[in-house]
């Protein structure tokens, strides 16, 4: 799928002609009110993945729309009305077999229930959600986890993502087969400062471990490509170097620079290597990843910038980076300062009760 955006730039004074995040707001509520206005998820809407366990997985497309609905409860409490009943949905979703029972799938060695251990992927997303929840209504969607014949709560799934965490030679929670990836744990840092925030506890203590651990073995010393491995080796803080994806560096960038803001800058200033312009054109260019134990690598596709260089780039009155555009300079790339609150997430988070 090609996710590109165009844009004109004005040197005259005309009217630039340009995607517009008002329009693209606009396109993702209706979007989102076709998906989750209903008692159920429509699941017909829902991009179908060749396998749950991968990319594009329901439990991504669930979170991550749902965390497009708390950023809008912080900057418009009115809207909560409208908001709670599809996030209400969007949890019951969570739920359903397509969500979770890919943690039975035949790659998983160990039939463990999920959120017992390991299964990050899904229990750190989780968290989060009800994290988030508990921030925006005082109370959690439900009083307990109902899954698989087994319950929970928020602060017991918590306890136990921390514990994890701070028992592990990798300092991070694994999400298969004892495999910690970057991208996962960074739901595991945003929830230990949820939850401190919440109920005063000190989870978010063991973060600077699992960064300090980030640095010292994820960080590839390569000149081009992606700047992380993608995870770990197996019950080991040492990096799977057989694995590196751009796309899970921006991933893992948007959702860290919430909690590193100054890190995810200082990562930011060798990662924008990876950016590419066409005339008026940015994109990045992301490999096709196949299913999980294949080496192989097929065609390439375009990541348009949907939403890093806003959250990522300076914005400026005139040129420089403004909504979706990224200025060119000469015949090379601008360096592009990045300021530390990273537009409107992290400062979305910063206005929240469990951010310093």
């Amino acid at each position: 799928m090609n996710l590109e955006v165009k844009w004109e730039m004005s040197t005259k004074g005309e009217k630039a002609k340009q995607t517009t995040m008002g329009d693209a707001t606009a396109a993702a509520v209706e979007r989102l009110d076709l998906c989750f206005s209903g008692p159920d998820c429509d699941w017909t809407r829902f991009y179908k993945p060749k396998d749950e366990s991968q990319a594009m997985g329901s439990r991504y497309q669930l979170i991550y729309s749902a965390l497009g609905h708390f950023v809008e409860l912080k900057r418009d409490p009115s809207q909560a009305q409208r908001i709670r009943p599809q996030l209400d949905t969007i949890y019951r979703g969570l739920f359903d077999d397509r969500s979770w029972k890919y943690w039975y799938a035949s790659w998983q060695k160990q039939r463990t229930w999920p959120l017992q251990r390991g299964n990050l992927t899904y229990a750190g997303r989780l968290s989060t959600f009800i994290g988030f929840y508990i921030d925006a209504f005082g109370e959690p969607p439900a009083d307990r986890i109902e899954l698989d014949g087994q319950s929970t709560t928020y602060s017991d799934l918590s306890h136990n993502l921390w514990k994890q965490a701070s028992e592990s030679p990798s300092c991070g929670v694994s999400c298969f087969n004892d495999v910690s990836m970057l991208q996962c744990n960074a739901h595991m840092l945003i929830n230990n400062v949820l939850h401190d925030r919440l109920f005063e506890t000190n989870f978010s203590a063991a973060n600077a471990d699992w960064i300090s651990s980030v640095e010292n073995n994820l960080l590839c010393d390569e000149e081009t490509g992606s700047m992380f491995y993608f995870g770990t080796q197996p019950n080991k803080a040492a990096a799977n170097v057989e694995k590196r994806s751009i796309g899970t560096d921006i991933w893992a960038l948007f959702l860290m620079s919430g909690i590193v803001p100054e890190r995810v800058s200082d990562w930011f200033e060798s990662w924008q290597r990876n950016l590419v312009f066409e005339r008026d054109v940015a994109y990045v260019q992301v490999d096709e990843r196949e299913p999980e134990g294949s080496p192989r690598r097929t065609n390439s596709r375009r990541l348009g910038p949907i939403a890093w260089p806003r959250n990522w780039g300076k914005r400026t009155a005139r040129n420089g980076c403004d909504g979706f555009s990224c200025q060119k300079s000469g015949k090379g790339l601008k360096s592009i300062p990045i300021p530390r609150d990273f537009s409107f997430w992290a400062n979305a988070w910063k206005q929240a009760p469990f951010m310093d």
